[in-house]
Protein backbone atom coordinates (compact mmCIF):
# COMPACT_ATOMS: atom_id res chain seq x y z
CA UNK A 1 0.00 0.00 0.00
CA UNK A 2 2.55 2.23 1.05
CA UNK A 3 4.48 1.40 -2.34
CA UNK A 4 1.29 2.21 -4.24
CA UNK A 5 0.78 5.64 -2.62
CA UNK A 6 4.55 6.18 -3.71
CA UNK A 7 4.19 5.90 -6.86
CA UNK A 8 1.39 7.40 -7.49
CA UNK A 9 2.35 10.82 -6.20
CA UNK A 10 6.28 10.70 -7.74
CA UNK A 11 5.31 9.40 -11.07
CA UNK A 12 3.83 12.56 -12.54
CA UNK A 13 3.58 12.82 -16.39
CA UNK A 14 3.51 16.52 -16.16
CA UNK A 15 5.04 18.34 -13.21
CA UNK A 16 5.02 21.54 -14.07
CA UNK A 17 0.99 21.28 -14.56
CA UNK A 18 0.23 19.54 -11.61
CA UNK A 19 2.33 21.63 -9.05
CA UNK A 20 0.32 24.04 -10.40
CA UNK A 21 -2.39 22.59 -10.52
CA UNK A 22 -2.44 20.98 -7.32
CA UNK A 23 -1.11 23.92 -5.37
CA UNK A 24 -4.04 26.10 -6.89
CA UNK A 25 -6.02 23.39 -4.83
CA UNK A 26 -3.91 23.03 -1.50
CA UNK A 27 -4.64 26.93 -1.45
CA UNK A 28 -8.01 26.53 -1.54
CA UNK A 29 -8.15 23.85 0.92
CA UNK A 30 -6.14 25.84 3.22
CA UNK A 31 -7.43 29.29 2.97
CA UNK A 32 -10.93 27.36 3.70
CA UNK A 33 -10.48 25.42 6.95
CA UNK A 34 -11.05 27.91 9.62
CA UNK A 35 -14.44 29.13 7.34
CA UNK A 36 -15.58 25.40 6.85
CA UNK A 37 -15.22 24.63 10.30
CA UNK A 38 -16.76 27.93 11.19
CA UNK A 39 -19.96 27.04 8.88
CA UNK A 40 -20.25 23.73 10.78
CA UNK A 41 -19.60 25.23 14.43
CA UNK A 42 -23.16 27.78 13.39
CA UNK A 43 -24.86 25.01 12.90
CA UNK A 44 -24.08 22.10 15.59
CA UNK A 45 -23.30 24.54 18.62
CA UNK A 46 -23.57 28.39 18.62
CA UNK A 47 -22.50 31.71 18.00
CA UNK A 48 -20.07 32.09 20.74
CA UNK A 49 -18.77 28.78 20.43
CA UNK A 50 -17.99 30.63 16.72
CA UNK A 51 -16.57 33.62 18.47
CA UNK A 52 -14.51 31.34 21.04
CA UNK A 53 -12.99 29.17 17.95
CA UNK A 54 -12.58 32.55 16.27
CA UNK A 55 -10.19 34.25 18.28
CA UNK A 56 -8.51 31.00 19.15
CA UNK A 57 -7.48 30.30 16.01
CA UNK A 58 -6.03 33.85 15.60
CA UNK A 59 -4.11 33.45 18.35
CA UNK A 60 -2.55 30.29 17.71
CA UNK A 61 -2.16 31.51 14.02
CA UNK A 62 -0.55 34.06 15.75
CA UNK A 63 1.89 32.15 17.25
CA UNK A 64 2.42 29.46 14.46
CA UNK A 65 5.04 31.97 13.15
CA UNK A 66 7.17 31.55 16.03
CA UNK A 67 7.23 27.50 14.84
CA UNK A 68 7.18 28.81 11.25
CA UNK A 69 10.15 31.60 11.93
CA UNK A 70 9.57 32.59 7.78
CA UNK A 71 12.11 30.00 7.17
CA UNK A 72 9.77 28.25 4.11
CA UNK A 73 10.36 31.14 1.43
CA UNK A 74 14.00 31.51 2.45
CA UNK A 75 14.73 27.52 2.19
CA UNK A 76 12.69 27.29 -1.22
CA UNK A 77 15.37 30.30 -2.59
CA UNK A 78 18.16 28.71 -1.08
CA UNK A 79 19.19 26.73 -4.52
CA UNK A 80 22.34 26.79 -3.98
CA UNK A 81 21.94 24.68 -0.42
CA UNK A 82 24.45 26.66 1.59
CA UNK A 83 21.77 24.77 4.26
CA UNK A 84 21.03 21.22 4.51
CA UNK A 85 18.15 19.92 4.90
CA UNK A 86 19.17 18.85 8.20
CA UNK A 87 20.01 22.15 9.46
CA UNK A 88 16.28 23.20 8.28
CA UNK A 89 14.70 20.51 10.12
CA UNK A 90 16.48 20.57 13.27
CA UNK A 91 16.24 24.54 13.41
CA UNK A 92 12.71 23.95 12.99
CA UNK A 93 12.28 21.94 15.83
CA UNK A 94 13.82 24.53 18.02
CA UNK A 95 11.37 26.77 16.77
CA UNK A 96 8.32 24.77 17.58
CA UNK A 97 9.07 24.10 20.86
CA UNK A 98 9.61 27.79 21.69
CA UNK A 99 6.03 27.58 20.19
CA UNK A 100 4.31 25.78 22.47
CA UNK A 101 5.65 27.18 25.28
CA UNK A 102 4.07 30.58 24.22
CA UNK A 103 0.97 28.88 23.43
CA UNK A 104 0.65 27.67 27.17
CA UNK A 105 2.10 31.25 28.53
CA UNK A 106 -0.61 32.76 26.19
CA UNK A 107 -3.24 30.66 27.57
CA UNK A 108 -2.56 31.48 31.11
CA UNK A 109 -2.55 35.53 30.18
CA UNK A 110 -6.14 34.71 28.83
CA UNK A 111 -7.10 32.70 32.16
CA UNK A 112 -5.81 35.07 34.39
CA UNK A 113 -5.85 38.68 33.07
CA UNK A 114 -8.61 37.92 30.16
CA UNK A 115 -11.17 35.52 31.87
CA UNK A 116 -11.08 33.74 29.50
CA UNK A 117 -12.76 29.77 31.23
CA UNK A 118 -10.47 26.87 31.01
CA UNK A 119 -12.52 25.54 28.08
CA UNK A 120 -11.70 28.64 26.15
CA UNK A 121 -8.36 27.91 27.22
CA UNK A 122 -7.59 24.37 26.25
CA UNK A 123 -9.77 25.40 22.93
CA UNK A 124 -6.70 27.58 22.04
CA UNK A 125 -3.73 25.31 23.29
CA UNK A 126 -5.54 22.32 20.98
CA UNK A 127 -5.89 24.72 17.61
CA UNK A 128 -1.65 25.41 18.80
CA UNK A 129 -1.12 21.78 18.19
CA UNK A 130 -2.86 21.91 14.88
CA UNK A 131 -0.91 24.82 13.79
CA UNK A 132 2.25 22.70 14.89
CA UNK A 133 1.73 20.17 12.91
CA UNK A 134 1.54 22.40 9.73
CA UNK A 135 4.45 23.82 10.77
CA UNK A 136 6.28 20.44 10.95
CA UNK A 137 4.86 19.62 7.52
CA UNK A 138 5.70 23.28 6.22
CA UNK A 139 9.67 21.94 6.32
CA UNK A 140 9.06 18.97 4.20
CA UNK A 141 6.90 21.30 2.09
CA UNK A 142 9.79 23.50 1.62
CA UNK A 143 12.12 20.53 0.81
CA UNK A 144 9.49 19.20 -1.70
CA UNK A 145 9.42 22.83 -3.44
CA UNK A 146 12.89 23.44 -3.26
CA UNK A 147 13.36 19.92 -5.52
CA UNK A 148 11.59 21.27 -7.92
CA UNK A 149 8.44 19.20 -6.75
CA UNK A 150 5.58 21.67 -5.40
CA UNK A 151 2.92 19.28 -6.69
CA UNK A 152 4.08 16.67 -3.81
CA UNK A 153 4.17 19.37 -1.43
CA UNK A 154 0.61 20.36 -2.46
CA UNK A 155 -0.81 17.13 -2.77
CA UNK A 156 0.54 15.49 0.89
CA UNK A 157 -0.40 18.48 2.82
CA UNK A 158 -3.95 18.64 1.09
CA UNK A 159 -4.73 15.29 1.86
CA UNK A 160 -3.77 15.70 5.79
CA UNK A 161 -5.78 18.83 5.86
CA UNK A 162 -8.91 17.14 4.52
CA UNK A 163 -8.37 13.83 6.59
CA UNK A 164 -8.13 15.84 10.03
CA UNK A 165 -10.39 18.78 8.91
CA UNK A 166 -13.15 15.60 8.05
CA UNK A 167 -12.70 14.33 11.53
CA UNK A 168 -13.58 17.33 13.54
CA UNK A 169 -16.51 18.21 11.72
CA UNK A 170 -17.76 14.30 12.30
CA UNK A 171 -16.74 15.18 15.89
CA UNK A 172 -18.82 18.05 15.79
CA UNK A 173 -22.07 16.95 14.70
CA UNK A 174 -22.10 13.90 17.07
CA UNK A 175 -20.57 15.26 20.42
CA UNK A 176 -21.59 19.42 19.66
CA UNK A 177 -18.93 19.45 21.64
CA UNK A 178 -15.72 22.57 20.97
CA UNK A 179 -13.03 21.60 22.74
CA UNK A 180 -13.34 17.41 22.29
CA UNK A 181 -13.34 18.50 18.34
CA UNK A 182 -10.76 20.32 18.49
CA UNK A 183 -8.54 18.02 20.40
CA UNK A 184 -9.48 15.20 17.70
CA UNK A 185 -8.27 18.10 14.85
CA UNK A 186 -5.36 18.25 16.61
CA UNK A 187 -4.44 14.42 16.61
CA UNK A 188 -5.47 13.34 13.41
CA UNK A 189 -3.85 16.65 12.26
CA UNK A 190 -0.56 15.20 13.78
CA UNK A 191 -0.91 11.77 12.90
CA UNK A 192 -1.40 12.77 9.09
CA UNK A 193 2.30 13.96 9.01
CA UNK A 194 3.08 10.48 9.66
CA UNK A 195 0.65 8.91 7.22
CA UNK A 196 0.97 11.23 4.36
CA UNK A 197 3.94 13.26 4.55
CA UNK A 198 6.54 11.25 5.63
CA UNK A 199 6.43 8.27 3.30
CA UNK A 200 7.14 10.55 0.65
CA UNK A 201 10.04 12.48 1.88
CA UNK A 202 13.16 10.03 1.86
CA UNK A 203 13.55 10.50 -1.65
CA UNK A 204 14.07 13.88 -1.30
CA UNK A 205 16.22 14.24 1.66
CA UNK A 206 17.83 12.11 5.40
CA UNK A 207 15.37 12.57 8.18
CA UNK A 208 17.47 13.33 10.85
CA UNK A 209 18.19 15.95 13.92
CA UNK A 210 21.47 17.61 14.15
CA UNK A 211 21.89 20.47 15.76
CA UNK A 212 25.14 22.08 14.81
CA UNK A 213 24.94 25.57 16.82
CA UNK A 214 26.39 27.74 13.50
CA UNK A 215 24.23 26.14 11.34
CA UNK A 216 21.21 26.91 13.58
CA UNK A 217 22.33 30.44 13.95
CA UNK A 218 22.44 31.41 10.90
CA UNK A 219 19.38 30.33 9.73
CA UNK A 220 18.07 31.64 13.01
CA UNK A 221 19.93 35.23 12.07
CA UNK A 222 19.13 35.15 8.43
CA UNK A 223 15.39 34.53 8.77
CA UNK A 224 15.02 36.51 11.93
CA UNK A 225 13.20 39.47 10.22
CA UNK A 226 11.36 37.27 8.38
CA UNK A 227 10.05 35.94 11.27
CA UNK A 228 9.46 39.34 13.00
CA UNK A 229 7.59 40.52 9.85
CA UNK A 230 5.57 37.18 9.12
CA UNK A 231 4.61 37.15 13.34
CA UNK A 232 3.84 41.00 12.91
CA UNK A 233 1.61 40.84 9.35
CA UNK A 234 -0.85 38.00 11.56
CA UNK A 235 -0.52 40.74 13.93
CA UNK A 236 -1.79 43.50 11.95
CA UNK A 237 -4.66 41.35 10.16
CA UNK A 238 -6.20 40.17 13.42
CA UNK A 239 -5.52 43.78 15.28
CA UNK A 240 -8.66 43.65 14.97
CA UNK A 241 -9.85 40.75 16.23
CA UNK A 242 -7.50 41.38 19.46
CA UNK A 243 -9.78 44.67 20.02
CA UNK A 244 -13.08 43.14 19.56
CA UNK A 245 -12.30 40.51 22.16
CA UNK A 246 -11.31 43.41 24.60
CA UNK A 247 -14.21 45.63 24.20
CA UNK A 248 -16.91 43.46 22.46
CA UNK A 249 -18.70 39.98 23.02
CA UNK A 250 -18.38 36.33 21.10
CA UNK A 251 -21.02 37.12 19.15
CA UNK A 252 -19.41 40.02 17.57
CA UNK A 253 -16.78 38.24 16.96
CA UNK A 254 -18.34 35.48 15.32
CA UNK A 255 -19.82 38.11 13.07
CA UNK A 256 -16.16 39.97 12.41
CA UNK A 257 -14.83 36.84 11.77
CA UNK A 258 -17.77 35.82 8.94
CA UNK A 259 -17.40 38.85 6.97
CA UNK A 260 -13.10 38.64 7.23
CA UNK A 261 -12.97 35.20 5.90
CA UNK A 262 -13.15 36.00 2.25
CA UNK A 263 -10.10 38.63 3.11
CA UNK A 264 -7.74 35.75 4.12
CA UNK A 265 -8.87 33.84 0.33
CA UNK A 266 -7.98 36.44 -1.31
CA UNK A 267 -4.26 36.38 0.21
CA UNK A 268 -4.01 33.07 -0.07
CA UNK A 269 -4.86 32.78 -3.59
CA UNK A 270 -2.37 35.29 -4.83
CA UNK A 271 -0.37 32.92 -2.66
CA UNK A 272 -0.85 30.05 -4.56
CA UNK A 273 -0.62 32.11 -7.86
CA UNK A 274 2.93 33.20 -6.78
CA UNK A 275 4.08 30.47 -4.91
CA UNK A 276 5.35 28.25 -8.30
CA UNK A 277 7.25 31.31 -9.75
CA UNK A 278 9.20 31.53 -6.73
CA UNK A 279 12.02 29.67 -8.40
CA UNK A 280 11.95 30.81 -11.83
CA UNK A 281 11.94 34.51 -10.13
CA UNK A 282 15.10 33.55 -7.89
CA UNK A 283 16.95 31.84 -10.62
CA UNK A 284 16.21 34.71 -13.25
CA UNK A 285 17.46 36.98 -10.17
CA UNK A 286 20.72 35.13 -9.26
CA UNK A 287 21.34 34.85 -12.71
CA UNK A 288 21.50 38.71 -13.57
CA UNK A 289 18.39 38.28 -15.67
CA UNK A 290 16.26 41.62 -14.73
CA UNK A 291 13.72 41.61 -17.72
CA UNK A 292 12.87 38.49 -17.38
CA UNK A 293 12.48 38.98 -12.83
CA UNK A 294 10.94 42.24 -13.90
CA UNK A 295 8.16 40.47 -16.07
CA UNK A 296 7.17 38.09 -13.56
CA UNK A 297 6.36 40.68 -10.78
CA UNK A 298 4.60 42.90 -13.19
CA UNK A 299 2.27 39.74 -13.94
CA UNK A 300 1.69 39.17 -10.54
CA UNK A 301 0.85 42.95 -10.15
CA UNK A 302 -2.10 41.93 -12.34
CA UNK A 303 -2.95 38.95 -10.82
CA UNK A 304 -3.90 40.21 -7.74
CA UNK A 305 -5.36 43.54 -9.26
CA UNK A 306 -7.95 41.23 -11.03
CA UNK A 307 -8.61 39.25 -7.93
CA UNK A 308 -9.00 42.18 -5.78
CA UNK A 309 -11.52 43.63 -8.42
CA UNK A 310 -13.72 40.39 -8.37
CA UNK A 311 -14.05 40.21 -4.70
CA UNK A 312 -15.29 43.80 -4.14
CA UNK A 313 -17.38 42.96 -7.07
CA UNK A 314 -18.99 39.65 -5.48
CA UNK A 315 -18.76 41.62 -1.88
CA UNK A 316 -20.78 44.36 -3.52
CA UNK A 317 -23.37 42.27 -5.08
CA UNK A 318 -23.84 38.65 -3.54
CA UNK A 319 -21.04 38.82 -0.80
CA UNK A 320 -23.35 39.29 2.55
CA UNK A 321 -26.21 37.03 1.45
CA UNK A 322 -24.38 34.00 0.65
CA UNK A 323 -21.87 34.64 3.51
CA UNK A 324 -25.28 35.00 6.00
CA UNK A 325 -26.27 31.36 4.08
CA UNK A 326 -23.31 29.85 4.94
CA UNK A 327 -22.84 30.94 8.49
CA UNK A 328 -26.36 30.61 9.24
CA UNK A 329 -26.89 34.34 10.46
CA UNK A 330 -27.72 37.23 8.74
CA UNK A 331 -25.11 39.39 7.55
CA UNK A 332 -27.40 42.01 5.52
CA UNK A 333 -25.86 45.09 7.76
CA UNK A 334 -22.14 44.73 7.24
CA UNK A 335 -22.11 44.98 2.99
CA UNK A 336 -19.92 48.26 3.55
CA UNK A 337 -17.75 46.62 5.98
CA UNK A 338 -17.58 43.52 3.70
CA UNK A 339 -16.51 45.98 0.44
CA UNK A 340 -13.73 48.12 2.73
CA UNK A 341 -12.25 44.06 3.91
CA UNK A 342 -11.94 43.04 0.65
CA UNK A 343 -10.06 46.37 -0.70
CA UNK A 344 -7.80 45.36 2.70
CA UNK A 345 -7.59 41.95 1.07
CA UNK A 346 -6.05 43.16 -1.76
CA UNK A 347 -3.22 45.13 -0.31
CA UNK A 348 -2.46 42.02 1.79
CA UNK A 349 -1.70 39.83 -1.34
CA UNK A 350 0.17 43.01 -2.01
CA UNK A 351 2.09 42.68 1.03
CA UNK A 352 2.78 39.18 1.02
CA UNK A 353 4.14 39.32 -2.54
CA UNK A 354 6.64 42.59 -2.05
CA UNK A 355 7.93 40.21 1.01
CA UNK A 356 8.50 37.53 -1.26
CA UNK A 357 10.62 39.27 -3.67
CA UNK A 358 12.20 41.20 -0.97
CA UNK A 359 13.36 37.95 0.57
CA UNK A 360 14.59 36.75 -3.02
CA UNK A 361 16.74 39.58 -3.52
CA UNK A 362 18.17 39.44 0.18
CA UNK A 363 17.24 42.36 1.50
CA UNK A 364 14.41 41.11 3.72
CA UNK A 365 16.59 42.72 6.78
CA UNK A 366 14.84 46.38 5.72
CA UNK A 367 11.09 44.84 6.00
CA UNK A 368 11.06 44.95 9.67
CA UNK A 369 11.28 48.73 9.23
CA UNK A 370 7.93 48.78 7.89
CA UNK A 371 6.54 45.79 9.45
CA UNK A 372 7.31 47.30 13.19
CA UNK A 373 6.12 51.08 12.26
CA UNK A 374 3.10 49.84 10.98
CA UNK A 375 2.42 47.42 14.12
CA UNK A 376 3.12 50.41 16.29
CA UNK A 377 0.27 52.48 14.60
CA UNK A 378 -1.83 49.27 15.02
CA UNK A 379 -0.76 49.00 19.01
CA UNK A 380 -1.87 52.39 19.53
CA UNK A 381 -5.39 53.08 17.28
CA UNK A 382 -6.89 49.57 17.44
CA UNK A 383 -8.71 49.94 20.35
CA UNK A 384 -10.26 53.74 19.17
CA UNK A 385 -11.11 52.26 15.93
CA UNK A 386 -12.77 49.27 17.31
CA UNK A 387 -14.73 50.76 21.11
CA UNK A 388 -15.42 54.18 19.27
CA UNK A 389 -16.83 52.56 15.64
CA UNK A 390 -18.03 48.87 15.98
CA UNK A 391 -17.22 46.20 13.45
CA UNK A 392 -17.23 49.16 10.65
CA UNK A 393 -14.30 50.49 12.64
CA UNK A 394 -12.49 46.87 12.56
CA UNK A 395 -13.01 47.06 8.84
CA UNK A 396 -11.48 50.38 8.39
CA UNK A 397 -8.67 49.75 10.52
CA UNK A 398 -7.71 46.36 8.32
CA UNK A 399 -7.90 48.35 5.57
CA UNK A 400 -5.68 51.10 6.62
CA UNK A 401 -3.02 48.88 8.11
CA UNK A 402 -2.99 47.04 5.35
CA UNK A 403 -2.57 49.90 3.13
CA UNK A 404 0.06 51.30 4.71
CA UNK A 405 1.91 48.44 4.91
CA UNK A 406 2.12 47.37 1.00
CA UNK A 407 3.17 51.27 0.50
CA UNK A 408 6.14 50.97 3.15
CA UNK A 409 6.84 47.65 1.37
CA UNK A 410 6.69 49.27 -2.65
CA UNK A 411 8.95 51.66 -1.92
CA UNK A 412 11.47 49.01 0.36
CA UNK A 413 11.54 46.99 -2.89
CA UNK A 414 12.27 49.92 -5.42
CA UNK A 415 14.80 50.90 -3.37
CA UNK A 416 16.47 48.29 -2.57
CA UNK A 417 15.94 46.50 -6.45
CA UNK A 418 17.99 49.90 -7.24
CA UNK A 419 20.79 49.37 -4.92
CA UNK A 420 21.09 45.51 -5.72
CA UNK A 421 20.80 46.48 -9.67
CA UNK A 422 24.07 48.92 -8.73
CA UNK A 423 25.70 46.97 -7.10
CA UNK A 424 25.64 44.06 -8.73
CA UNK A 425 26.68 46.18 -12.45
CA UNK A 426 29.83 47.95 -10.18
CA UNK A 427 30.46 44.58 -9.71
CA UNK A 428 30.74 43.31 -13.37
CA UNK A 429 32.54 46.29 -14.36
CA UNK A 430 35.42 45.65 -11.90
CA UNK A 431 35.38 42.00 -12.90
CA UNK A 432 36.03 43.22 -16.81
CA UNK A 433 38.69 45.89 -15.30
CA UNK A 434 40.53 42.82 -13.48
CA UNK A 435 40.32 40.58 -17.05
CA UNK A 436 42.04 43.95 -18.97
CA UNK A 437 44.65 44.18 -16.43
Amino acid sequence: MLDFYRRVLLNTKNVERSSYIWNALYGIIFAMQSAILLIVITRTNSLDDAGVFSIAFAISGLLSFIADFGVRKYQVSDINEINSFTDYFSSRLLTCTAMIIACVIASIYGYVFRSYSVSKCLVIMMIGFVKLSESISDVFFGRFQQQGRLDIAAKTNSYRIIASMLCCIVALIITHDLLISCAIWAATSTIGVFIFILPLAKPFCKIKVKFIKAAQKRIIVECFPLFVGSFLLIYLGNAPKYAIDVYMNESAQACYNFIYMPVFVIGLLANFVFNPVLVDMSMAWDKGEHRIFNKIVLRQHLVIAGLTALAIAVAVTIGCPVLGWLYHTDLSAFRLELSILMIGGGMLALVNFYAVVVTVIRSQQLLTIGYIAVSAIAFLMSGKFVQGYGLMGAAVLYSVLMTLLAVAFAVILFISIRKKKASMKAGMTEGKKEEAN
